[in-house]
């Protein structure tokens, strides 16, 4: 009780009283010591008082109160002025930012007292206020597309009511974006809550599928009525000698024919039967038939583009690139 009487006191009217005891003591112990010197027949003088130590109370500092805690917190909507009153020509005080966050003191219908972080008092109208930061949003016009299917909620917010069943790849139009998990948006004109991870910038469309090739055998060459070397029947004698095929990548073999001049446009005929230019790609025995020298097949006329182990056993053979 005494304690809390003390810190009541004004700091100032404190220290005086404590002054006032300080010296008091000192003078008391003064004339005690006089008294006793000449009760005893002491010279006072010889006796000196040199330190007197008085216990005074310890004074506790109080902790400041935090600014706001006994207000609920609140976060501006828009960025707008805090007015010295509660009229529209007061006085603005300070321009609070869009998002910042205040502590409201008192409610009213248009305006509310508010507090911000510093300590500063003002009002602002109510409808500048909201009650969490996720449901701020910036303004957006923006098609999106639901990626899932999900449940698109009335507030922002996982405890918020769903609004209703959003269908994968259903068009949805989002008004408002923040940096949160809900944004604000619009479907079957109402608006909802979307989770923007469940949102893709385009419509999904299945591709088309790719037409099935009818295979009818493989283009002969107009210049051989001989038989005609296809999938199924591997080796033949064409034109030329003996005709096999082989599947296998062919960016080497143009990167050294374009070296050696010849450049000319790969591509797949229909048959399967790889093409550089007009020519059929071919590999041959280079001793026999350099590179770009021109054969016939049975396959058409045909460019030595590569060449393989057979030549050491069998040189006028020639061996066609496909994709069988």
């Amino acid at each position: 009780m005494m304690k809390t009487i003390w810190n009541r006191i004004p700091r100032a009217v404190r220290f005086a009283l404590i002054t006032a005891v300080s010296t008091g003591y000192a003078g008391i112990l003064t004339n005690l010591v006089d008294r006793s010197a000449k009760d005893f027949n002491v010279n006072a003088e010889e006796v000196q008082i040199t330190d007197v130590t008085v216990e005074l109370p310890q004074v506790e500092e109080e902790a400041p109160e935090p600014i706001g805690q006994n207000y609920p917190r609140y976060w501006l909507n828009t960025d707008i002025d805090m007015l010295a009153e509660d009229e529209v020509l007061s006085p603005a005080l300070r321009t609070l930012a869009k998002r910042e966050m205040v502590y409201v003191t008192g409610s009213g219908e248009e305006y509310a007292s508010i507090m911000d972080t510093e300590g500063v008092s003002g009002y602002v109208r109510s409808a500048a206020l909201s009650g969490s930061p996720e449901e701020i949003f910036d303004a957006a016009d923006m098609h999106k597309w639901l990626s899932m299917d999900t449940v698109l909620k009335s507030a922002p917010s996982d405890s918020a009511a769903d609004a209703a069943s959003g269908v994968y790849n259903t068009e949805i139009v989002i008004t408002g974006t923040n940096d949160y998990k809900y944004w604000q948006a619009v479907y079957n004109d109402a608006v909802v809550y979307v989770d923007h991870d469940a949102l893709m910038d385009e419509m999904y469309v299945e591709p088309e599928p790719e037409p099935v090739k009818e295979y009818s055998g493989p283009m002969s060459n107009p210049n051989w009525d001989g038989t005609v070397l296809n999938a199924w029947r591997g080796t033949i004698i064409g034109p030329s000698g003996k005709e096999t095929y082989y599947n296998l990548p062919m960016g080497g073999v143009i990167s050294l024919m374009q070296s050696a001049g010849y450049s000319y446009n790969y591509w797949v005929r229909e048959d399967g039967v790889k093409m550089y230019g007009d020519y059929v790609m071919a590999a041959c025995s280079f001793d026999i038939r350099p590179r770009g020298s021109i054969v016939e097949t049975s396959l058409g006329t045909a460019i030595c583009a590569d060449t393989g182990t057979f030549a050491y056993t069998n040189p006028t053979q020639v061996d066609i690139a496909v994709d069988w």
